[in-house]
């Protein structure tokens, strides 16, 4: 199972992730930020892996193993 952490510091609401893993992460319109969701955590960790990754601020940390 992976864990999701999204830096709200570092994070500028690209919404790559989103576009990526619309079941893992979501824009929290008030803040203007991605923030993760509990579908994350049963999300692929190659998936996640490549959201972290295409975020343009590396805001997004992930922490898992491969089911």
């Amino acid at each position: 199972m992976a864990r999701v952490k999204v830096d709200p510091e570092l994070c500028v609401g690209t919404a790559e992730c989103v576009r990526l893993a619309p079941q893992a992460f979501e824009i929290d319109e008030d803040r203007g930020v991605s923030v993760p969701q509990s579908g994350a955590a049963t999300t692929d960790l190659d998936i996640l892996t490549e959201a972290a990754f295409n975020c343009p601020t590396r805001a997004i940390t992930v922490h898992g193993e491969a089911q």
